[in-house]
């Protein structure tokens, strides 16, 4: 019986362990947290020249491969563990997310400042 009440007690011991393992993994690196980051304000770029925001979200949206009209993705966690796991994603998908809230970002600077978006140039 004694060896019995060891091994529970060593299963209760290692499983929390592995749930603060688990909470530690979370804190400051979750990927709610990181997904909230990117979320970025269109205010600042209100003093921005339309050709000028136009320009700097093409070259944006070409360097990361991402459409003119990006904006977030929030990936759907369970309910509560969102600040408990940790963001696994590769240091240029990272960067690609964080492209995508600044291109929305000027986008609706653009559309709440009402800007035309130049016409393409046609090679001639």
């Amino acid at each position: 019986m004694n060896g019995a009440v060891s091994t529970i007690q060593k299963g209760i011991a290692r499983t929390c362990i592995m749930g603060a393992c688990l909470i530690v993994a979370g804190c400051g690196n979750s990927i709610v947290e990181r997904q909230d980051e990117v979320v970025a304000s269109a205010l600042p770029y209100d003093s921005v020249p339309c050709d000028t925001l136009f320009m700097h979200r093409d070259t944006l949206a070409a360097q990361y491969g991402l459409p003119l009209d990006a904006r977030p993705v929030f990936v759907r966690q369970p309910y509560g563990m969102g600040p408990l796991t940790p963001d696994v994603r590769s240091e240029r998908r990272r960067k690609a997310e964080a492209a995508r809230g600044e291109i929305d970002a000027m986008n609706r600077s653009l559309t709440r400042r009402k800007c035309v978006e130049p016409a393409p140039v046609l090679p001639q």
